[in-house]
């Protein structure tokens, strides 16, 4: 269980880290384009070359959490609140202690506003008006 918390944190934090990493190759590129212009051309080239090695780095990251999260949710625990009770569902998993969706291949959904339904809106509306 601990594996997967910590790859969930890796998989959250892994974009903006990659993002951060190519951000920071361009400010060494720009200053070493008027410094050291065969420099610059390296980074560019090494950035462009790495870019399909941190994608196949991301998917494999997701799919070995996808495995951890149907084992935990086989067990019947959340992977997102590490608790429970989850219950099977058409569509995959849910779990009644967070209200955590997760599809059959243990992908956590995320909810759209749009897609809750609107009487929400219309209790607030009465709400608001009353």
């Amino acid at each position: 269980m601990l594996l997967l918390r910590i790859l969930r944190f890796v998989n959250r934090a892994y974009p903006f880290i990659a993002f951060g990493a190519y951000g920071f190759a361009f400010v060494v590129a720009f200053i070493c384009m008027f410094t050291f212009p065969l420099g610059a051309l390296t980074l560019v080239v090494a950035g462009v070359l790495s870019l399909a090695v941190v994608a196949l780095g991301s998917d494999a990251l997701k799919g070995f959490e996808r495995v951890l999260s149907r084992r935990a949710l086989r067990r019947g625990r959340c992977p997102a609140c590490r608790m429970g009770p989850v219950q099977s569902v058409a569509e995959g998993w849910s779990c009644r202690g967070c209200a955590a969706n997760f599809d059959a291949d243990g992908t956590q959904r995320v909810v759209d506003v749009a897609d809750e339904p609107e009487q929400a809106s219309e209790d607030a509306a009465a709400v608001s008006v009353a």
